[in-house]
């Protein structure tokens, strides 16, 4: 390694280690200084490449960021204008016993990054500005470029539609949406997805009583709140099969293409794999009731709180969806029991043409860095790439550049070394195109 390349990366993980270091957790709102912090630095880093840059606000909400830079204004053949999407906020560290190096502290070990929000969404994030940067140093920048930051992705996206309205015409001259927040499916095989499933998630609170009831005296006497609560769980979904029993559930599903099913069986894992990516899901989130410390407690709790969600397939819309659940929850609670159902969060599914030009152009580039490349769906969700489409009805091409064991989401958080630096150099091809 040449001594200007190791001065460049020392440059790269100076301003990584830096951006790790903003707790930027959106679901925190004790943290929201820590996300105002994040918007600066960001911004910071945009104006001193060169960008444009406007920042999206709304009270309590954190705010979007979008950067433009120029490079050609006959717009045409020779002159594209490329959007790339990510997000700077990151999920909590909790629970923090299980980290193996502190979560807020860039490390490397064993040729990965450790830190919360290196694999998602902000080593994307630098990967995109590097190799930005390292394209107009060399003047090798082909592309306009515009820039879209969010930063609540961690909970749901609520306010993005809001805020990504207010700049709708500056926006409509994209020709093209890179959404960079997925992996690879190896180190030599890169991964373009053509679906994402939508989500629709509850919270619902049984209250039996006032207060807690010694079991004693008022056991067979009372409701207890989290057995009402279990005997309904089991009602929404058949555990054996995996199938959900909620009436008029699967009326619109819509199935693969003979095309798309080719592509998920040559990128799959294993069958369970591929039931993650096409099927929609129920899952039980949370439940808070009762006592749960050390030692018993004879009570029959006077609450109970559980937090559930669906992942929804093309044509499943979560608004209608919403409808038969909370139908179906009122109608399966017995009469004079008192609740509460309230909706969390909604996502749209996303689903893209798998023979656009532009993917298939990006999947030719991803050929020159990676020996091969998959096109299939993932079984999460993320709300730009609907809201994208939906506003400017252009191509949304959704990748990244993160292994399958970077544990997004979880504690020990990891971006393989490798596969950071292989991802600057695809994007500069897909940036110099």
């Amino acid at each position: 390694m040449t001594n200007q390349h190791q001065n460049s990366n020392y440059k790269i993980l100076k301003l990584f280690s830096k951006f790790i270091s903003f707790q930027s957790v959106s679901t925190d709102h004790k943290r929201f200084d820590e996300i105002l912090k994040t918007v600066e630095f960001i911004k910071k880093e945009l104006i001193d490449i060169g960008f444009q840059v406007k920042i999206l606000k709304k009270a309590s909400v954190p705010p979007l960021i979008i950067a433009s830079y120029n490079f050609c204004t006959d717009r045409g053949k020779n002159c594209k204008t490329i959007g790339i999407y990510a997000h700077y906020d990151v999920q909590p560290e909790d629970p923090l016993d299980q980290w193996n190096t502190p979560p807020f502290e860039l490390t490397i070990k064993d040729n990965k990054f450790y830190g919360r929000g290196v694999a998602d969404d902000k080593g994307h994030i630098i990967q995109i500005l590097t190799s930005i940067k390292r394209l107009i140093e060399v003047n090798k920048l082909k592309n306009n470029i515009i820039l879209i930051f969010e930063g609540e992705e961690e909970t749901g996206s609520t306010h993005f539609e809001e805020l990504i309205s207010k700049v709708k015409r500056e926006l409509g001259k994209i020709d093209v949406f890179y959404l960079l927040d997925f992996g690879v499916k190896d180190k030599n095989c890169g991964k373009i997805l053509f679906g994402l499933r939508g989500l629709i998630g509850f919270e619902l609170t049984v209250q039996t009583a006032k207060t807690d009831l010694h079991s004693g005296i008022f056991g067979n006497m009372v409701n207890n709140p989290v057995q009402i609560i279990a005997e309904l769980l089991t009602k929404i979904k058949n555990n054996q099969t995996g199938k959900i029993l909620i009436p008029s559930f699967y009326k619109k599903i819509k199935k693969p293409t003979k095309n798309e099913l080719f592509y998920l069986e040559k990128a799959k894992k294993n069958n369970r794999d591929l039931l993650t990516k096409i099927f929609p899901s129920f899952d039980v989130n949370g439940i808070i009731s009762g006592y749960t410390k050390e030692g018993i407690k004879t009570i029959i709790p006077a609450s109970a709180t559980v937090k559930f969600s669906f992942r929804l397939i093309e044509e499943q819309n979560p608004n209608e969806i919403e409808k038969i659940v909370l139908t179906f929850v009122k109608k399966n609670l017995s009469t004079g029991i008192k609740y509460s159902l309230r909706t969390l969060a909604k996502l749209m599914p996303f689903h893209t043409d798998i023979d656009d030009s532009y993917i298939k152009k990006s999947a030719d580039i991803f050929k020159q860095v990676f020996d091969d490349v998959v096109f299939t769906r993932t079984g999460g969700s993320v709300g730009a790439a609907s809201t994208l489409r939906k506003l400017f009805k252009k191509p949304v091409v959704m990748t990244g550049f993160v292994l399958e064991d970077a544990n997004i989401h979880s504690p020990n958080e990891n971006y393989d070394e490798e596969m950071f630096f292989k991802g600057i150099i695809a994007l500069e091809k897909i940036f110099a195109q």
